[in-house]
């Protein structure tokens, strides 16, 4: 099996298991709505840096990779700020 299949199908299961803990667990729909917008949004990142690993140059893949790294650590930093807060 190729690696870039296992990684597709880590993901799957991953993300499966997450959706399913979701709908269990969360009773309102609109943080079952949330929860699952933000499940989608983390695939879709996932699946797209795994593509960008084997399709793109590793710079490219890199280059993105230390940007979503700024955005994440700009979140948590700036929540309050961008969201709002107690």
């Amino acid at each position: 099996m190729k690696t870039q299949a296992l990684l597709y199908y880590i993901g799957a299961f991953i993300f499966s298991g997450l959706s399913v803990l979701t709908f269990l667990q969360l009773h309102k729909a609109s943080d079952q709505m949330e929860a699952g917008s933000f499940i989608m949004i983390a695939a879709l990142c996932y699946y797209g840096m795994v593509t960008l690993f084997f399709k793109a140059s590793r710079k490219t893949f890199f280059i993105v990779n230390g940007l979503l790294a700024i955005l994440a650590l700009g979140g948590i930093f700036f929540n309050s700020m961008i969201f709002g807060g107690h």
